[in-house]
């Protein structure tokens, strides 16, 4: 049986009728915006579900096969450094190198026994001690994640025993302590409100409007659902199917009344045909007063839902934070830092190849890794 296809909510303008108030204006764009989030945050999970597929796929392997390639060329580099003929200087440049690298591939390294052998090869060529170092980084990374939760999501992290090699930790702990955030300024509104009604003074008239209309948007709300709740009710069924195919719209209109999503409700009521546009066309400039207060709120959730996902998938696969990242640019993205390590694996398999198959070559190396050493220290400056 085919699905029947219903027309979004939505206010229509004819030529031959008069032109829309403001507030059937305000509720059309209300309408679009929550649609257009709907469709923005839809996009955004696909492109992430394509973007984790293919990273896993294509990038992973690539990304293991240039671990295992720079820890050979370290292990060749740190047995080079051993040679009596090289300069004091050209065994500076090489620890250096030796560490550089070291310092960002150790805790890459899955297997424990080749990150202790790698920590000896780097204290050896730092002359200190890499968990000692470590540690100390931790705690500035620590800082660091804790600056950006504050400065994108607005709460304190606690990381005191948090392990900052792994981003799903960081994740697991913002989304507790967002939700706790949340529970508090829900708490602290409750009591408010308590406080309010417990107060032998006369609210003003601005609070009483603002309670009112509250009130009102909410009474809009619930009247919808006990209208659907009333028509879809699947006990009073005798046929399987229509109590089967109620139950599931009836499981629907619970979860968009829990979720106060106003206009999941109204799309309901034309779906199952309590309504048409007509009739939302119809809607005193009050009763869309009301409703557009609650659309509003289910935008504003809607917004925050959508940076969420956009910022949680940043941080997971550590992308810049402060650019402007959209759904159709991730694969483009993935691309080039595929491109980047492909590059990478080939001049590392060409370098350990050369330094394998030619005495000479070392001292080449040394030369062009000095040149990079002094052109990365002119860029501090």
């Amino acid at each position: 049986m085919a699905t029947k296809h219903h027309a979004p909510v939505h206010i229509p303008s004819t030529q031959h009728s008069a032109p829309l108030s403001a507030q059937q204006k305000k509720f059309n764009r209300h309408i679009e915006r929550i649609a257009q989030q709907r469709e923005l945050l839809a996009d955004w999970e696909l492109a992430i579900a394509s973007f984790r597929e293919r990273h896993a796929r294509e990038f992973v392997p690539q990304q293991d096969a240039y671990r295992a390639l720079l820890i050979e060329l370290v292990q060749l580099l740190d047995e080079a450094s051993d040679n009596k003929k090289l300069a004091k200087a050209d065994r500076r440049t090489l620890g250096e190198a030796i560490t550089d690298r070291l310092a960002v591939l150790i805790d890459a390294v899955a297997d424990e026994a080749t990150r202790e052998q790698l920590k000896q090869i780097y204290n050896r060529h730092s002359g200190s001690d890499y968990d000692a170092e470590e540690a100390e980084g931790n705690d500035i990374a620590k800082e660091m994640a804790q600056a950006m939760a504050k400065d994108f999501f607005g709460v304190d992290v606690d990381l005191q025993d948090a392990d900052m090699d792994s981003p799903e930790d960081f994740l697991r702990r913002l989304q507790e302590q967002l939700d706790a955030q949340q529970a508090q300024q829900d708490e602290a509104a409750r009591q408010r409100e308590a406080q309010r009604a417990a107060r032998p003074r006369k609210p003003s008239a601005r609070e009483r409007k603002a309670q009112e209309e509250a009130a009102q948007a909410t009474q809009s709300v619930r009247e919808i659902y006990r209208k659907l709740a009333s028509h879809l009710h699947p006990d009073r069924e005798t046929d399987p199917d229509e109590r089967a195919r109620k139950t599931a719209l009836m499981q629907r209109v619970n979860q968009a009344y829990q979720d106060n999503k106003l206009l999941d409700l109204l799309q309901l009521q034309l779906e199952v045909e309590q309504i048409d546009p007509e009739h939302i066309a119809g809607l005193s400039e009050e009763r869309l007063k009301h409703y557009n207060r609650v659309l509003a709120e289910q935008l504003r959730e809607l917004q925050q839902e959508v940076r969420a996902v956009q910022d949680q998938f940043t941080f997971a696969f550590g992308l810049d934070p402060y650019r402007s990242h959209k759904p159709a640019s991730l694969m483009r993205e993935l691309r080039t830092q595929l491109q980047i390590i492909e590059h990478e694996n080939l001049r590392l398999r060409r370098e350990l190849a050369m330094l394998r198959t030619d005495p000479s070559a070392l001292k080449a190396w040394i030369r062009a890794e000095r040149m990079q050493q002094k052109a990365q220290q002119d860029d501090w400056y």
